[in-house]
């Protein structure tokens, strides 16, 4: 499947693996950065490439100039290993561990019910693959994933409530606990699951263990209640302020227009003690919140370019938007609306994915030739440099520090 293929469909727990867990080994690592996953001292950004080798998927990570495949026993052709990443510190060693979602993977006789894994760096243990404890079919379980500290999310966006189909579900587990299921079903948890809301389709942590989750497809009637009719598509951030109490708790935000097809909650982002971003590509806007999520100002960028269909938050406050469809990359500040920098779109889908690790800014170009490229820059760097895997098809779709 090529990537357009794939982008068409999107529109329309645990156990043991036994193997290699990464490219040093427990005896050689010594992590010294908060996201060196590898040992050597550097901090890495691992990249998602899920039609690699016949879809099975691939994954690397970049350090420095180097792109290092990260071989993972376990996912077979079609799973779509590497549809998500992510950066996490899931056990309590020095080192970053990875975790990588494959929502394609059949489990138990369920047909792309999905799964998810943990990479320990370092080579510290085996990887481990995750699962819902209850696989759906086509529930796409590992289609995003967020990490923080110890925390790790899991979204299944196309996994069904009862009998209302595709309205989504996320997994949350504290190192390596048992995940908990949370839906808009869920007691406490603001919203109504409706047919095909997709919550979970985007996910980030905030302050503390405040989990924020993308709903890019949900309808609005204007009284809240989220029904087939009204704005369609407008979409919605569920806010959960902590994901990990015993009685959950949050606020729900819905799309600030009036209009249809906005899919706001399709990406989202948080810096700490700067605030929240959440990317609506529909009409191509990103709004930014302050940390108690108050709205602070609305960026825009015209055209059919999807801006905010990818968004990326640095510790210092910036925040990167990515248009991949002819609008390149915008690095703006959320405390200082002058402060703007423009990464031009280049042939490649430039900024399809885009993450901070350390002080480098890294965009995903998954259909540059010959199968996908990542330019990193850094902070001040006028010209970002390309790197590419020796073998892959759309290296960049996902990016995670």
């Amino acid at each position: 499947m090529t990537l357009r293929a794939a982008l068409l469909t999107a529109v329309m727990l645990s156990t043991a693996v036994a193997g290699v867990a990464g490219p040093t080994t427990a005896a050689t690592a010594a992590c010294t950065s908060p996201n060196d996953f590898d040992g050597d001292g550097v901090d890495d950004v691992a990249v998602g490439d899920p039609f690699a080798d016949d879809d099975k998927g691939a994954v690397h990570v970049i350090s420095g100039q180097k792109v290092v495949p990260v071989p993972v026993p376990g996912p077979a052709r079609g799973d779509g290993f590497g549809w998500s990443v992510r950066l996490a510190k899931v056990n309590a060693d020095a080192c970053a561990d990875l975790v990588v979602g494959a929502p394609f993977t059949d489990v138990r006789g369920s047909e792309d019910a999905g799964a998810a894994y943990v990479v320990y760096g370092g080579g510290a243990a085996p990887p481990r693959q995750l699962t819902a404890a209850e696989p759906q079919r086509d529930a796409h379980f590992g289609w995003s994933v967020a990490g923080k500290g110890d925390l790790v999310a899991i979204g299944a966006p196309y996994e069904d409530e009862a009998r209302l189909a595709d309205t989504g579900a996320v997994y949350v587990a504290k190192g390596e606990g048992r995940p908990r299921r949370i839906s808009q079903e869920s007691q406490e948890v603001p919203g109504n699951g409706e047919v095909g809301d997709q919550f979970g389709w985007a996910l980030a942590f905030g302050a503390g263990n405040q989990l924020v989750v993308g709903v890019p497809y949900e309808n609005d009637d204007g009284a809240g209640r989220q029904v087939g009719s009204g704005r369609i598509d407008s979409g919605a951030v569920v806010v959960i302020a902590d994901a990990l109490a015993p009685r959950l708790s949050g606020v729900k935000i819905d799309s600030p227009s009036d209009a249809d097809g906005d899919r706001y909650g399709y990406a989202v982002a948080y810096a700490d003690g700067a605030g929240l971003a959440v990317g609506a590509p529909g009409p191509g806007y990103v709004q930014l919140l302050n940390p108690k999520l108050t709205p602070i100002r609305t960026v825009r960028q015209g055209g059919k370019q999807a801006f905010g269909f990818s968004l990326t938050a640095s510790a210092d406050g910036r925040l990167a938007v990515g248009a991949p469809y002819g609008g390149g990359v915008r690095v703006l500040s959320f405390r200082d609306p002058a402060d703007e920098r423009v990464l031009p779109g280049a042939d490649g889908l430039t900024g399809y994915a885009v993450a901070f690790s350390g002080n480098k800014l890294y965009v995903g170009r998954p259909d540059a030739a010959p199968y996908g490229k990542v330019a990193v820059g850094g902070r001040n760097a006028e010209e970002p440099q390309d790197v590419q895997p020796a073998q892959g098809a759309d290296f960049g779709m996902s990016l995670g520090g």
